[in-house]
């Protein structure tokens, strides 16, 4: 009897279960002329906790560029006129881009997630699918809590892995943090 009043007071004063960053929203009086870029990538290394031996690296070897609206040549690549950000690699360039509009930690985070997905080798990305599909969810609370919060991870594993790190960071589980490069 006594473990279950104990058991009932733990439950009344737990903290829900949340996730470590929650999603902002789109912020449609942001533009390009009034938004600085390298405060909110700052924002991204500080808030997700990145190791300082790797801010050099994100700073110099990821170019970013805001846009109110996305050009004729991004339109080009197949990117459609509401997506928030993309990274794509142009000769030998990681490059993310994203609308002003978008810009913000959060989307900094998923998309920097895709270029610490690049320098995997295959066998890690494998190797990442292979633990990602071992159902995870069903033993890891926040990870099943991502899962039943988003949906953009259901399109892939390469967006499984972005919004792990996005929604989660150091909060992730222990076994995935190597398939993050440079994140941690």
């Amino acid at each position: 009897m006594l473990k279950a009043v104990l058991q009932f007071l733990l439950n009344i004063f737990k903290k829900p279960l949340q996730l470590p960053h929650p999603e902002e929203r789109e912020n449609k009086a942001q533009t390009v002329a009034n938004t600085d870029k390298g405060t909110v990538f700052e924002n991204w290394l500080e808030e997700w906790e990145v190791p300082y031996k790797y801010w050099q690296y994100w700073e110099s070897q990821i170019k970013l560029t805001v846009y109110n609206t996305w050009p004729v040549e991004c339109l080009a690549l197949g990117i459609k006129t509401n997506t928030p950000a993309y990274v794509v690699e142009i000769d030998g360039i990681r490059q993310l881009n994203v609308l002003a509009s978008w810009l913000n930690p959060g989307v900094i985070a998923h998309e920097q997630a895709h270029n610490s997905y690049a320098l995997l080798s295959e066998d890690d990305k494998a190797a990442f699918e292979v633990v990602w599909r071992s159902g995870i969810h069903n033993y890891d609370p926040l990870v099943a809590l991502l899962m039943g919060k988003t949906q953009y991870w259901k399109t892939s594993v390469v967006e499984a892995h972005a919004d792990v790190y996005r929604y989660l960071g150091n909060q992730m589980p222990e076994n995935l943090k190597r398939f993050y490069p440079k994140l941690f």
